[in-house]
């Protein structure tokens, strides 16, 4: 039967840069075989010398992983889609993206400065006014701050080297 196949990018070359092909194959195993007679170079990429899956090449079978089914020898059915991940060098770990709530005070002298603008634009963070008060005195704005948690705590920093008075409003949000 013709299986749907998702193509990483790293590998895509090998088919034209298409990110889908169709090929033949009843197991996972013999898909994965297919992929090298249609795209020669898949081989090597996706095995070792001894024949083995590569440890560092991960295939799903419809979102689940095949060491969890019966690996290349995972029967499958119509309408089935593998895809082929390769782990990402070094083991790197998705960072989690946080949504912090601040309460910042800001004195008189950096009402009139586009400060918030600054931190969008100075570090890999998104903001968000959830509300305002400003008088020729004092300003308070009420923030919410997107991105990871290292960039969250540069921009916060930034904020208190200024002289603005930085408070959080509630727990971290965790995406």
């Amino acid at each position: 039967m013709t299986i749907l196949v998702r193509i990483p990018t790293p590998l895509r070359k090998l088919t034209g840069g298409q990110e889908e092909v169709k090929v033949y194959g009843e197991t996972v195993g013999e898909v994965l075989l297919s992929l090298e007679k249609e795209f020669p170079g898949f081989r090597e990429r996706l095995f070792d010398e001894q024949g083995a899956l590569r440890r560092f090449v991960n295939i799903y079978l419809n979102d689940q992983d095949i060491r969890f089914l019966n690996h290349l020898e995972t029967k499958l059915e119509e309408g089935s889609v593998i895809s082929v991940i390769p782990a990402i060098a070094g083991g790197a770990v998705a960072k989690k993206k946080l949504k912090k709530k601040l309460y910042l005070t800001f004195p008189q002298r950096l009402i009139q400065k586009p400060i918030i603008y600054r931190l969008g634009q100075r570090f890999q963070v998104i903001t968000n006014i959830r509300g305002a008060s400003v008088s020729e005195e004092i300003g308070l704005v009420a923030l919410e701050l997107e991105g990871v948690e290292g960039e969250i705590e540069k921009a916060i920093k930034y904020l208190k080297t200024l002289g603005v008075k930085v408070e959080p409003i509630e727990k971290d949000v965790v995406e």
